[in-house]
């Protein structure tokens, strides 16, 4: 085998992909070549003689979850915002239709051939899902590729996500020069950090191409009411929707995320594929082929027994983006009355550099969930040195190459942190593909709304999140607010300061 091969295959896989005939129902061959697997051996295993968790404690509780489960597939339960059933999420999969997805290829077709780069405006679930879903389907360095290795997408930026002006500044120095087009993606259009952002670029196209902006921006938002769709009336921008029924968390199957993967070259249909079989996997009620309900009945028993931290560790940099996602979509929808984990992403073996220690010696209140990239795209030969000076010839006389090392990066640490006291499991992630993709966050869904409903709360709000908007809009002086931002400098000001 040659150090590196000729072409590497992220870039011929995405470019296949691309050119693949569009699908919901894959192969037989494919799918099952293309099954997540989860592995609680070293939860159930003993440890110094007793499991952290016994097959035992499970099965005994394994009705309760199957209780929950039927309450959150009949629409039962604390699962309301407002007057609305946030379950939308639940039926996506079977509802999205072919003629919709291409609709949304062909939008986006549209604009990409009249741009350079893209920028998709949007916060928390407005985001989180499509960059983490891009960043595991494309190459590291999607933007600094020629646009023919990028299979003709343009560059993709993401801004309103935060208020640095350092960091928005330098995105608009990438910007520079270039022919661009938004997606701005709010439901109400007034999200602070999205709507300041949208603000900005709009003036920025104005500038540029003045009176001919409507045909660069595609606005994703609620489908009757709100600032952004008030826009949408008023200008004539291209338009999709963000579901009433779908929370921002979950919705990286709707319009909010499918725009911006299909601007990016991912298989969109092939995406929803995977939604729908990982569904299938898991609207079961047999407990031990249900994913979904063991994954939250193991994160159910491990919090009662003093886990509070999950350390959400890969060996890949491309699926490092979906532990991401999952420090979102858990603490958000399990932070309510003192319940829930703090989930915390690493990327190994970084991080058994930086708080490997920690995990090893530290306090036990920790559990640990491994996403293993079972097979990657690229494998590297590791040359023979005649010196040998660092004494590593020992692996290319194995034969050994990097996948090799990289797949030790989760044995290695899940066998030594179940030896120390950590408890562990491993979602196994066949390869970089649409379809797996799809099935993650399905199961991921399905399992912490039912972690929701274990703990006894809706899993569909985030009050909590409220309450630092509030804060800010009283102290910026927000109409409406000025009584709350008095109250609040009032409180600041009898506070005894101490600046060292």
């Amino acid at each position: 085998m040659p150090v590196l091969s000729e072409e590497n295959a992220t870039i011929t896989r995405h470019r296949d992909s691309v050119t693949a005939p569009r699908t919901l129902t894959p192969d037989d061959a494919f799918v099952k070549a293309n099954q997540i697997a989860l592995n609680i051996t070293h939860i159930v295993n003993p440890i110094d003689g007793k499991p952290f968790i016994s097959v035992d404690e499970i099965e005994r509780f394994a009705p309760t979850v199957v209780e929950q489960h039927h309450r959150l597939k009949n629409g039962e339960g604390d699962c309301r915002d407002g007057d609305t059933p946030m379950l939308g999420w639940q039926s996506l999969p079977d509802e999205i239709s072919t003629e919709h997805l291409d609709e949304i290829l062909s939008v986006t077709g549209e604009l990409s051939g009249q741009i350079d780069a893209f920028v998709s405006l949007g916060i928390g679930g407005s985001y989180l899902g499509i960059d983490a879903t891009i960043k595991a389907l494309t190459h590291t360095y999607f933007n600094q590729l020629p646009r023919e290795a990028r299979n003709g997408a343009p560059e993709i930026y993401f801004l309103g996500q935060s208020t640095d002006p350092d960091y928005f500044r330098d995105t608009l120095d990438m910007l520079e020069g270039k022919r661009v087009g938004l997606n701005v993606i709010s439901k109400s259009g007034t999200t602070t950090e999205t709507a300041i952002a949208f603000r900005i670029l709009r003036r920025m196209l104005e500038d540029r191409h003045p009176g001919k902006i409507a045909e660069l921006i595609i606005a994703t938002t609620d489908s009757t009411k709100g600032a952004l769709r008030s826009l949408v009336k008023r200008f004539g921008y291209k338009s999709f929707e963000v579901p009433g029924n779908v929370g921002g968390r979950f919705s990286v199957l709707t319009d909010v995320g499918l725009v911006g993967l299909a601007m990016a070259g991912i298989d969109i249909h092939e995406f929803t594929a995977g939604f729908r079989h990982m569904k299938k996997r898991t609207d079961g009620d047999d407990f031990w082929s249900n994913l979904s309900m063991v994954h939250a009945a193991v994160r159910h028993l491990a919090h009662q027994k003093g886990k509070k931290i999950e350390v959400v560790a890969t060996n890949s940099a491309a699926i490092y983006q979906l532990t991401r996602w999952m420090e979102q979509i858990f603490p958000e929808s399990e932070g309510h009355g003192g319940f829930g984990m703090w989930v915390s992403p690493s990327m190994y073996s970084e991080k058994l550099h930086a708080n490997g220690q920690m995990v090893q010696d530290g306090e036990r209140n920790i559990l640990e969930t491994f996403l293993r990239l079972v097979e990657s795209n690229n494998d590297i030969e590791i040359p023979v040195d005649p010196d040998n000076e660092d004494g590593l010839n020992y692996f290319p006389d194995a034969g050994h190459t990097m996948s090799f090392i990289n797949s030790l990066v989760i044995d290695g640490p899940a066998f030594a942190h179940f030896e120390g006291g950590v408890p562990n499991m491993t979602v196994d992630i066949p390869r970089r593909n649409a379809f797996n993709l799809g099935q993650f966050y399905y199961m991921m869904e399905r399992s912490v709304a039912l972690s929701g409903y274990l703990a006894g709360h809706n899993p569909f709000i985030q009050p909590g999140v409220e309450a630092y908007k509030r804060a800010m809009f009283s102290l910026a002086g927000k109409p409406g607010w000025e009584n709350d931002g008095k109250a609040i400098k009032s409180a600041i000001g009898k506070m005894k300061l101490k600046v060292i």
